[in-house]
């Protein structure tokens, strides 16, 4: 393919390890090179699967209705051609359940009663008033003082 274009999906406080645990959580799951499907599993099904488990983590550990978790910023034209395959029955029985996969990569089953935002606000449920707040760096704030500054011009 040639490069059309670049798409900003969002933003993740993660911190490196948690971010490489969810890749090795992919890996040992269903994205492995043996399960790739041209139409029902392939690297766009992989990029929609890590974006949505870095960026909507406690909403997917919270929300139980798959139908109400959608990462809207994740441009609908990019699998269309993969979905419309499956529609018409390229279907091995190995189709990629984004949400589904998407909580698994962020360890929902292991992290009930926490939240996902930060590995320094990751505490169990019991302890949450022991929480410590996150001091933004330098680069944070000016970020955050050149966006709400471009917001109140609008």
């Amino acid at each position: 393919g040639t490069y059309r274009e670049s798409v900003t999906l969002g933003q993740t406080w993660l911190e490196r390890g948690e971010i490489n645990s969810i890749i090795q959580r992919m890996r040992d799951g269903k994205f492995t090179g043996d399960k790739y499907h041209m139409a029902n599993r392939n690297c766009n099904h992989f990029s929609e699967t890590f974006a949505m488990a870095l960026i909507l983590g406690n909403l997917l550990l919270e929300e139980s209705d798959d139908s109400k978790i959608k990462l809207d910023t994740f441009p609908a034209w990019i699998n269309r051609l993969a979905r419309t395959g499956t529609a018409f029955g390229i279907d091995d029985g190995n189709v990629c359940n984004v949400v589904a996969e998407a909580r698994l990569a962020a360890g929902c089953k292991e992290k009930v009663g926490w939240s996902l935002n930060s590995s320094s606000d990751v505490q169990k449920s019991s302890n949450a008033s022991k929480s410590q707040k996150k001091e933004l760096t330098e680069s944070q704030k000016a970020a955050l003082a050149k966006l709400k500054k471009g917001s109140s011009r609008k």
